[in-house]
């Protein structure tokens, strides 16, 4: 060990840290917030969820969120900038979260909110209101200033009977549905909400 060179232990530390990364990954962690990932609320969250369904009574809804153009920020800022910008996403939020609500962080710079479904469009009227007070929230980043950022989002909704030997295709049909529905948007040119059963553009 005494005879390691510079290169050697940087190789290694850096081995050592796309390690932690893969374990965390797999413990269904995100790294970079700490917010459970897509593998924690597809395979195990959304289960779990599933699985206590009755019919007529369960009902459940998902908003996949992302920030517009982000790869420009990372572009002109650089990655570190970008990643510090995610990480205020994070908070951001995290302080938006109504009673029963969960918070995941995807992957990149999405972000999945998982609801209990109340009134017949809700989940819609929950995401034009996040997309509106994100639009008009300010993000500051090493004295760099994001403001009226814009964001796309895809819904979907679960209701009804939930059968326990369909739970997996229920849930590869919802994580499906909001990346199709996330891409639509994002296809529009952002700011925009896609989802079921027609896509509506806000002010």
């Amino acid at each position: 060990m005494a005879d390691e060179s510079f290169d050697q232990l940087k190789a290694r530390i850096q081995r050592l840290e796309e390690e932690n990364r893969k374990w965390m990954r797999l413990a269904g962690i995100s790294r970079l917030t700490k917010l459970p990932n897509s593998l924690m609320l597809f395979q195990v969250v959304l289960p779990q969820e599933l699985a206590k369904g009755k019919a007529e009574t369960f009902a459940l809804s998902c908003i996949l969120i992302c920030p517009d153009k982000l790869g420009d920020v990372n572009q002109k800022n650089g990655r570190v900038v970008g990643d510090q910008l995610i990480q205020q996403l994070a908070q951001f939020l995290k302080n938006q979260l109504e009673l029963n609500e969960r918070l995941f962080h995807c992957d990149g710079a999405n972000f999945a909110i998982m609801m209990p479904t109340k009134p017949e469009g809700y989940a819609k009227r929950r995401a034009m209101m996040l997309k509106n007070v994100f639009k008009d929230e300010k993000f500051s980043v090493d004295r760099v200033e994001f403001s009226n950022m814009t964001c796309s989002i895809g819904t979907a909704e679960i209701k009804g009977e939930i059968e326990k030997v369909k739970i997996s295709e229920i849930t590869d049909k919802l994580y499906n549905e909001l990346c199709d529905r996330l891409y639509q948007a994002k296809a529009s040119g952002g700011d925009y909400i896609v989802g079921s059963p027609k896509s509506s553009r806000t002010a």
